[in-house]
């Protein structure tokens, strides 16, 4: 049940629109809220890794600016999914990795962090 709803949730950000409607507007900025409350902690205010646990935790959080690179907003959508769904690839087989989320965030919610991430690529 849990890959149907990651491939589920896979195929519903790859294909969220991106633009400057109000509708999406207001989705990036409920990410960024979002993102202020489940991420920020790690991964920064301004997600560049540098949060203020950062420093107490196992594997530097990822600096999200830089998850564009080498692709488009598809590669931004598959690793915010990956992360979330604890599929993201670390720097060891038996490394930590960073704790599930996607059982305890609306496939939604999981969307708009996505669509705001998307928005603070270099």
């Amino acid at each position: 049940m849990k890959s149907t709803r990651a491939i589920v949730l896979a195929a519903t950000i790859a294909t969220c629109a991106w633009g400057a409607t109000a509708a999406e507007q207001a989705a990036i900025e409920r990410g960024n809220a979002h993102y202020l409350l489940f991420c920020a902690n790690c991964h920064g205010v301004d997600a560049d890794g540098q949060g203020p646990l950062a420093s107490v935790l196992k594997i530097t959080p990822t600096d999200l600016r830089n998850l564009r690179a080498g692709g488009g907003d598809e590669l931004v959508a598959e690793r915010v999914l990956k992360a979330v769904d604890q599929r993201h690839e670390v720097p060891s087989p038996e490394g930590p990795r960073m704790p599930l989320f996607s059982d305890n965030l609306e496939v939604k919610t999981i969307i708009e962090i996505g669509e705001y991430l998307k928005t603070v690529q270099r």
